[in-house]
């Protein structure tokens, strides 16, 4: 009896002081290289639906019902999951932070649970690779949930492991080049291989109002192609038509960013503002766009479904040559051909 009774104290003893030895929070962490370029990798994580496509907690039940908010992707984005897995259950994701080809941090919640955060920090490497350190972290627990929190650690750490290695076997999927109209002039698709090009320009910050947009770049193209001619004696032959690589147009943030000016093969000193800037060699997606500049949207539109149904990932960054003036041209007879990189 006295054995007996000892044991249930030493059990008692135990279990007053094991949550001292057990941590509070659980801290997790993969890493891997992929052979594709950070733009690529990260458009897959910072998209909550191409998140979906390779995250192995989601694939662990095709029957699984998931509601994104929209848009599904940037920060605030968020979706929900719903499975009749009593394993899986339900819960929630959302996008917390985020910074462009350098991080994405996320807040999770699993059924009644305290939300975890989770962490994804992208690292550009040479010959476009990246390397990816994906990190979670559990809200603080109390005894007995400490205990829950140190059995699931080994299932976190698989399940990151396994997501990495789902969207490393996305990113390799060869890209398909099956598009039936080639006749980019009339709105076709094709895919193009392209040199590394220079293009002598200003880069322009305006807001994303459409006339302001559209006076920075008449104003810069008449600034550089006067510098080319009467500065360095070029013809408008040899200066070629007027280009616009777009940096980048957030709507939310009421902010462009894009070089306006020129591609041609003389090279001519740089003054001031006036600079030259690299379009990289590879693959690019092109079409033309016929009609006016307001209606340009629905062509890029066009082309990123295109590209989606092909399985073919591409670049926010594209670049636009404009073949007529607006000034002297009737709108419906106005061509701008659209170059968007391909990242796979």
């Amino acid at each position: 009896m006295k054995k007996v009774l000892f044991a249930l104290l030493l059990l008692i003893v135990a279990l007053a002081i094991l949550p001292t030895f057990l941590p509070k929070t659980i801290h997790v962490e993969e890493e891997h290289i992929f052979d594709a370029p950070v733009e690529s990798v990260y458009r897959h994580f910072i998209d909550l639906k191409k998140f979906t496509e390779f995250d192995a907690w989601t694939q662990k039940d095709s029957t699984m019902v998931i509601n994104y908010s929209s848009p599904s992707h940037g920060e605030n984005a968020s979706y929900q999951w719903v499975s009749q897995d009593k394993n899986i259950g339900e819960g929630s994701i959302s996008i917390l932070s985020s910074k462009i080809n350098e991080f994405i941090e996320y807040k999770m919640r699993m059924g009644d649970m305290k939300y975890n955060t989770t962490e994804v920090i992208f690292q550009e490497m040479e010959d476009d690779r990246t390397r990816v350190i994906w990190s979670f972290d559990s809200a603080e627990a109390d005894y007995p949930f400490q205990v829950f929190n140190l059995l699931m650690k080994g299932s976190v750490k698989s399940n990151l492991k396994k997501s990495l290695e789902n969207l490393d076997a996305i990113l390799k999927r060869p890209v398909k080049l099956d598009y039936g109209n080639a006749d980019v002039e009339k709105g076709g698709f094709q895919i193009v291989e392209q040199e590394s090009k220079k293009l002598f320009g200003v880069l322009q910050q305006t807001s994303t109002n459409e006339e302001e947009v559209r006076m920075a770049m008449a104003e810069t193209f008449g600034l550089v192609r006067s510098y080319l001619v009467d500065a360095n004696d070029l013809s408008l032959e040899e200066i070629g038509k007027p280009v616009v690589i777009w940096k980048q147009f957030d709507e939310e943030n009421n902010m462009a960013l894009f070089y306006c000016g020129f591609i041609f093969n003389k090279e001519v000193p740089e003054e001031g503002d006036l600079e030259y800037t690299q379009v990289p060699a590879g693959r690019f997606l092109t079409s033309f766009h016929n009609g006016g500049y307001k209606t340009l949207n629905i062509t890029y539109d066009r082309m990123r479904h295109f590209a989606e149904v092909q399985g073919i990932d591409l670049s926010n960054e594209v670049y636009d040559v404009y073949y007529n003036d607006a000034d002297t041209t009737v709108e419906k007879d106005l061509k701008t051909q659209i170059f968007i990189p391909i990242l796979n």
